[in-house]
């Protein structure tokens, strides 16, 4: 039997061969980790301009009358105390991250505007204080703010007694993230109402006499100095009970003006 040669192996090559395969490797984990990292970028740059674009949406319409159990939630609006009051509420979490991302949007181009946040306080009803400086603002928007826990993700739509007996729609927005909806309520009208009485003109739409005919006889003639009590109503199709929804926070109040 001849003898068998084992050849020697030219070491050189193999190493060359081995490093070049071994940077085709790194340069495509850089590539992939490239890739990522530009695809997560872009996913965050769309949600910011997706919740960018929800501050100017258009409003929905709810006409329907509430069936079922619904979630009754009054509101009081105390209107345009001068000054500073005992009463004011220092704003909470949810309104600061709302101001903050409209200030974000507006470093970024999107639907810059000046806004305003009056902080809700939750006395078994939702309390509003207005201060007299509201009553000099141009208003372009004006809109209730309620952040619910819906775990169920039931269909949540606000109802306001006062427009619905003379069927004027609600006008409504709202938006999803996890377990937490936010429902935002149109309140333009009650703001220029409220200034139309402050400033002694008359309101083509909806005035404020016809918003308190739904309120009992107060023997104050002065509506100014009158608490505004309106009972908005959320209606979460079968059960807002049963499907567990229910207030997060306190409410707010944001006003766009110019």
């Amino acid at each position: 039997i001849a003898p068998v040669t084992l050849k020697d192996v030219d070491t050189g090559v193999y190493s060359r061969v081995l490093s070049r395969r071994t940077t085709v490797e790194y340069d495509e984990r850089a590539s992939l980790r490239t890739n990522m990292l530009k695809r997560w970028r872009r996913g965050i740059t769309n949600a910011h301009r997706e919740r960018c674009a929800e501050l100017t949406a258009s409003w929905l319409e709810n006409t329907e009358v509430p069936q079922g159990d619904v979630m009754p939630m009054p509101l009081r609006v105390r209107p345009f105390a001068p000054g500073i009051s005992h009463g004011s509420v220092f704003p909470g979490k949810s309104l600061f991250s709302f101001v903050r991302r409209v200030y974000h949007c507006c470093q970024q181009k999107v639907h810059c505007r000046s806004v305003k946040g009056i902080q809700g306080r939750l006395r078994g009803d939702v309390e509003f204080l207005l201060l007299k400086e509201i009553s000099s603002l141009t208003v372009t928007r004006a809109e209730l703010h309620l952040q619910l826990s819906n775990p169920h993700h039931a269909p949540v739509r606000p109802v306001l007694p006062s427009l619905a007996k003379r069927n004027i729609p609600t006008r409504y927005g709202s938006s999803t993230q996890g377990d937490m909806t936010e429902i935002r309520v149109d309140l333009q009208f009650i703001i220029k109402a409220l200034q139309d009485v402050a400033g002694g003109t008359a309101s083509p739409g909806l005035s404020l006499v016809n918003i308190r005919s739904e309120e009992r006889p107060h023997k104050d003639s002065d509506d100014t100095a009158r608490d505004l009590d309106l009972g908005l109503i959320l209606d979460c199709g079968l059960s807002c009970k049963f499907n567990n929804v229910h207030i997060l926070h306190a409410p707010f109040i944001v006003l766009y003006y110019k």
